[in-house]
């Protein structure tokens, strides 16, 4: 197979880039507005910040950075040990359960920089149960507390995070109090 033009083709003027060559860019990094090469950035709000180099006499580009962007803080770091792991996935479990938002083991596992299956693993070591039981169980504890104050079935069913008030009623047949004799 030739890599030449077709004969039609030979003719054609086209244009072509030119050649590529480092330009000055900014960037929006987790710590700050920094250049996108890694060099450090003196930049102050407000004012306008050289974005490129000059090309042929034309005036330099610039980058203002607005005084009211604030950038997200850094997430919290990973603990050392397995076992503060655990204990940051069973709040991050109850505190879901409790606001009635599904947690899916992958993503606690995954905040915790685990596989899915070793942190189920984990789990189950350190607490006697795995991470989906203990979900369920919390999220039952919370809507028998709901059904006592007064709420109806459908509201404490959505308020634990469930559209039909029969997946409640499954959930506290399935996780019935153990009798108190």
């Amino acid at each position: 197979m030739s890599n030449a033009l077709p004969s039609s083709m030979s003719n054609v003027n086209v244009p072509f880039a030119p050649a590529s060559r480092p330009r000055s860019t900014w960037a929006v990094s987790m710590g700050g507005v920094a250049p996108a090469n890694g060099s450090p950035s003196h930049l102050e709000e407000g004012r306008p910040q050289p974005l490129g180099p000059a090309e042929n006499g034309a005036p330099r580009r610039l980058l203002t950075v607005a005084p009211t962007a604030r950038l997200a803080p850094l997430p919290p770091a990973i603990p050392r040990t397995m076992h503060d792991r655990m204990v940051l996935a069973r709040e991050r479990i109850r505190a879901g359960a409790l606001a009635g938002v599904r947690i899916r083991c992958y993503e606690v596992a995954l905040d915790l920089d685990l596989s899915e299956f070793h942190f189920a693993r984990q789990f189950r070591i350190a607490f006697g149960q795995s991470p989906h039981v203990y979900y369920d169980e919390v999220r039952a504890e919370r809507a028998r507390a709901l059904l006592r104050e007064g709420f109806t079935g459908s509201e404490a069913a959505r308020r634990v995070g469930f559209r039909r008030p029969a997946e409640l009623r499954a959930l506290l047949a399935k996780r019935a109090e153990p009798d108190a004799h």
